[in-house]
Protein backbone atom coordinates (compact mmCIF):
# COMPACT_ATOMS: atom_id res chain seq x y z
CA UNK A 1 0.00 0.00 0.00
CA UNK A 2 3.14 2.42 0.75
CA UNK A 3 4.61 1.83 -2.71
CA UNK A 4 1.22 2.21 -4.61
CA UNK A 5 0.97 5.89 -2.13
CA UNK A 6 4.83 6.66 -2.90
CA UNK A 7 3.89 6.56 -6.41
CA UNK A 8 1.33 8.67 -6.80
CA UNK A 9 2.78 11.09 -4.41
CA UNK A 10 5.46 11.17 -6.86
CA UNK A 11 3.89 11.29 -10.25
CA UNK A 12 1.28 14.25 -8.39
CA UNK A 13 4.34 16.01 -7.43
CA UNK A 14 5.71 15.79 -11.04
CA UNK A 15 2.77 16.71 -12.20
CA UNK A 16 2.00 20.31 -10.55
CA UNK A 17 5.22 21.12 -8.96
CA UNK A 18 5.04 24.39 -11.45
CA UNK A 19 2.06 25.33 -9.31
CA UNK A 20 4.49 25.28 -6.20
CA UNK A 21 1.88 22.40 -4.61
CA UNK A 22 3.39 20.21 -2.17
CA UNK A 23 1.83 17.34 -0.50
CA UNK A 24 1.33 17.07 3.09
CA UNK A 25 4.31 15.63 5.37
CA UNK A 26 2.00 13.09 7.13
CA UNK A 27 0.51 11.79 3.34
CA UNK A 28 3.89 10.38 2.87
CA UNK A 29 4.94 9.39 6.69
CA UNK A 30 3.38 8.13 10.12
CA UNK A 31 -0.39 7.82 8.28
CA UNK A 32 -0.89 3.56 8.45
CA UNK A 33 -1.22 2.21 11.64
CA UNK A 34 -0.80 -1.06 9.77
CA UNK A 35 2.61 -0.70 8.31
CA UNK A 36 3.67 0.81 11.50
CA UNK A 37 6.46 -0.02 14.16
CA UNK A 38 4.86 1.59 16.84
CA UNK A 39 3.03 -0.79 18.92
CA UNK A 40 0.02 0.18 21.09
CA UNK A 41 2.09 0.97 23.79
CA UNK A 42 3.71 3.23 21.86
CA UNK A 43 1.35 4.62 19.69
CA UNK A 44 0.76 8.09 22.17
CA UNK A 45 3.79 9.20 20.70
CA UNK A 46 3.37 8.53 16.98
CA UNK A 47 0.37 10.41 17.43
CA UNK A 48 1.86 13.62 19.07
CA UNK A 49 4.32 12.88 15.88
CA UNK A 50 1.59 13.54 13.31
CA UNK A 51 0.05 16.08 15.37
CA UNK A 52 3.79 18.18 14.97
CA UNK A 53 3.84 16.87 11.33
CA UNK A 54 0.77 18.55 10.29
CA UNK A 55 1.70 21.64 9.40
CA UNK A 56 4.76 20.28 7.45
CA UNK A 57 4.89 19.61 3.37
CA UNK A 58 7.37 17.79 0.93
CA UNK A 59 8.93 18.29 -2.11
CA UNK A 60 11.17 16.71 -4.86
CA UNK A 61 10.23 13.56 -3.61
CA UNK A 62 12.91 10.00 -4.12
CA UNK A 63 12.35 7.06 -3.09
CA UNK A 64 13.43 3.18 -3.46
CA UNK A 65 12.22 0.81 -1.08
CA UNK A 66 11.80 -2.96 -0.26
CA UNK A 67 10.09 -5.51 2.07
CA UNK A 68 12.52 -4.66 4.38
CA UNK A 69 14.52 -1.46 4.10
CA UNK A 70 13.76 2.39 2.48
CA UNK A 71 15.10 5.09 1.32
CA UNK A 72 13.57 8.69 1.24
CA UNK A 73 15.01 12.07 0.05
CA UNK A 74 12.82 15.07 -0.17
CA UNK A 75 12.41 18.41 1.10
CA UNK A 76 10.47 19.86 3.86
CA UNK A 77 8.57 22.99 3.41
CA UNK A 78 6.92 24.12 6.74
CA UNK A 79 4.31 26.41 7.00
CA UNK A 80 4.22 29.99 9.14
CA UNK A 81 3.91 27.56 12.41
CA UNK A 82 7.25 26.64 13.26
CA UNK A 83 7.28 25.62 17.21
CA UNK A 84 4.95 22.63 18.76
CA UNK A 85 5.44 21.84 22.83
CA UNK A 86 6.07 18.02 22.23
CA UNK A 87 3.38 16.94 25.12
CA UNK A 88 3.48 20.35 26.52
CA UNK A 89 6.65 19.09 27.74
CA UNK A 90 8.44 22.04 27.47
CA UNK A 91 10.31 20.81 25.11
CA UNK A 92 9.89 22.73 21.59
CA UNK A 93 10.67 20.59 18.26
CA UNK A 94 11.35 23.84 16.17
CA UNK A 95 11.82 24.33 12.27
CA UNK A 96 14.47 27.33 11.89
CA UNK A 97 14.30 28.21 8.28
CA UNK A 98 14.61 31.29 6.49
CA UNK A 99 11.36 33.35 7.37
CA UNK A 100 12.47 36.01 4.38
CA UNK A 101 11.83 32.89 1.98
CA UNK A 102 8.44 32.79 0.81
CA UNK A 103 8.73 28.94 0.55
CA UNK A 104 11.26 28.32 3.15
CA UNK A 105 12.50 24.71 2.77
CA UNK A 106 15.51 22.41 3.97
CA UNK A 107 16.07 18.74 2.26
CA UNK A 108 16.27 15.44 4.55
CA UNK A 109 17.26 11.69 3.82
CA UNK A 110 15.66 9.62 5.62
CA UNK A 111 16.70 5.43 5.28
CA UNK A 112 15.24 2.83 7.50
CA UNK A 113 15.88 -1.04 8.57
CA UNK A 114 12.55 -2.95 9.19
CA UNK A 115 12.24 -6.38 10.91
CA UNK A 116 8.87 -7.07 10.46
CA UNK A 117 8.73 -10.85 11.88
CA UNK A 118 10.03 -8.74 15.58
CA UNK A 119 8.53 -6.18 15.46
CA UNK A 120 11.52 -3.99 15.26
CA UNK A 121 13.47 -1.67 13.22
CA UNK A 122 16.10 1.15 12.84
CA UNK A 123 16.74 4.51 10.81
CA UNK A 124 18.94 7.31 10.63
CA UNK A 125 17.64 10.66 9.07
CA UNK A 126 19.58 13.25 8.05
CA UNK A 127 18.74 17.19 8.31
CA UNK A 128 20.55 20.06 6.42
CA UNK A 129 20.23 23.47 6.22
CA UNK A 130 20.28 24.18 10.16
CA UNK A 131 16.05 22.96 9.04
CA UNK A 132 15.73 21.45 12.52
CA UNK A 133 16.14 22.23 16.37
CA UNK A 134 14.59 21.66 20.05
CA UNK A 135 14.38 24.28 22.13
CA UNK A 136 14.39 23.92 25.57
CA UNK A 137 11.66 25.76 28.30
CA UNK A 138 14.03 27.85 30.43
CA UNK A 139 12.87 25.58 33.34
CA UNK A 140 15.11 22.78 31.77
CA UNK A 141 18.14 24.57 30.44
CA UNK A 142 19.01 28.20 30.52
CA UNK A 143 20.99 29.70 28.05
CA UNK A 144 23.89 31.03 30.06
CA UNK A 145 23.95 34.58 28.80
CA UNK A 146 21.01 35.15 26.85
CA UNK A 147 20.09 38.39 24.92
CA UNK A 148 16.37 38.23 26.13
CA UNK A 149 14.25 36.82 28.95
CA UNK A 150 12.63 34.64 26.57
CA UNK A 151 15.55 32.95 24.99
CA UNK A 152 15.12 29.29 24.26
CA UNK A 153 18.18 27.15 24.68
CA UNK A 154 18.85 25.42 21.02
CA UNK A 155 20.05 22.92 19.89
CA UNK A 156 19.87 22.30 16.10
CA UNK A 157 19.71 18.98 14.82
CA UNK A 158 21.76 17.72 12.20
CA UNK A 159 20.88 13.76 12.38
CA UNK A 160 19.24 11.32 14.09
CA UNK A 161 19.75 7.53 14.43
CA UNK A 162 16.74 5.98 16.37
CA UNK A 163 16.02 2.36 17.30
CA UNK A 164 12.41 1.17 17.80
CA UNK A 165 10.65 -2.05 19.03
CA UNK A 166 7.43 -3.30 20.86
CA UNK A 167 8.11 -1.37 24.24
CA UNK A 168 10.57 1.32 23.38
CA UNK A 169 11.67 3.89 20.98
CA UNK A 170 15.09 5.25 21.47
CA UNK A 171 16.52 8.71 19.55
CA UNK A 172 19.84 9.79 19.25
CA UNK A 173 19.81 13.11 17.77
CA UNK A 174 23.39 14.66 17.24
CA UNK A 175 23.91 18.48 16.85
CA UNK A 176 24.96 21.61 18.81
CA UNK A 177 23.90 24.05 20.76
CA UNK A 178 24.30 27.65 19.53
CA UNK A 179 25.74 29.03 23.22
CA UNK A 180 26.58 28.02 26.40
CA UNK A 181 24.02 26.72 28.41
CA UNK A 182 23.01 26.17 32.61
CA UNK A 183 21.34 22.42 33.27
CA UNK A 184 20.46 21.69 36.55
CA UNK A 185 22.60 24.30 38.15
CA UNK A 186 25.85 23.13 35.93
CA UNK A 187 27.57 25.54 33.37
CA UNK A 188 27.90 23.73 30.38
CA UNK A 189 30.19 24.84 27.11
CA UNK A 190 28.25 24.40 23.93
CA UNK A 191 30.94 22.17 22.24
CA UNK A 192 30.65 20.14 25.16
CA UNK A 193 27.16 18.40 23.77
CA UNK A 194 27.08 17.30 20.88
CA UNK A 195 24.69 14.43 21.59
CA UNK A 196 20.62 14.28 23.21
CA UNK A 197 19.24 10.86 23.90
CA UNK A 198 15.44 10.69 23.92
CA UNK A 199 13.69 7.43 25.37
CA UNK A 200 10.26 6.74 24.90
CA UNK A 201 7.91 3.81 26.43
CA UNK A 202 4.53 3.21 27.68
CA UNK A 203 5.07 5.60 30.59
CA UNK A 204 5.87 8.68 28.63
CA UNK A 205 9.56 9.66 27.37
CA UNK A 206 12.91 11.18 28.95
CA UNK A 207 15.51 13.51 27.21
CA UNK A 208 19.27 13.18 28.42
CA UNK A 209 22.47 15.06 27.90
CA UNK A 210 26.12 13.52 27.18
CA UNK A 211 29.59 15.75 27.80
CA UNK A 212 32.55 15.40 26.12
CA UNK A 213 35.64 17.40 27.34
CA UNK A 214 38.31 18.23 25.13
CA UNK A 215 40.86 16.68 28.09
CA UNK A 216 40.35 12.63 29.01
CA UNK A 217 37.89 12.21 26.50
CA UNK A 218 35.30 11.72 29.46
CA UNK A 219 31.85 11.43 28.87
CA UNK A 220 28.90 11.41 30.81
CA UNK A 221 25.23 11.08 30.18
CA UNK A 222 22.67 12.62 32.46
CA UNK A 223 18.84 13.24 32.26
CA UNK A 224 17.44 16.45 31.33
CA UNK A 225 13.55 15.90 31.98
CA UNK A 226 11.36 13.17 32.24
CA UNK A 227 7.81 13.49 31.08
CA UNK A 228 5.08 11.37 31.95
CA UNK A 229 2.35 10.43 29.29
CA UNK A 230 -1.00 11.99 30.09
CA UNK A 231 -3.64 9.11 30.17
Amino acid sequence: MKKLLLSLLFLLHLSVSAQAYYPRFTDLFLNDPDESLFSPELNYFREELKAVSKTLYIGDVQTSTSNSSGFYGFKIVPTSVREYNVLNSGIFLRFNVNLREKFASFPVTFEEFIDKENSEGSGRIEIDKQGVSLGFDQKLVKVLNPASVNNKADFTITKADYKINKTNLEIELKGYFATDIIIKGKKIKKDEISLLILNANEKGFDISYTTQKKKGNQIKKEKIYIVKKVK
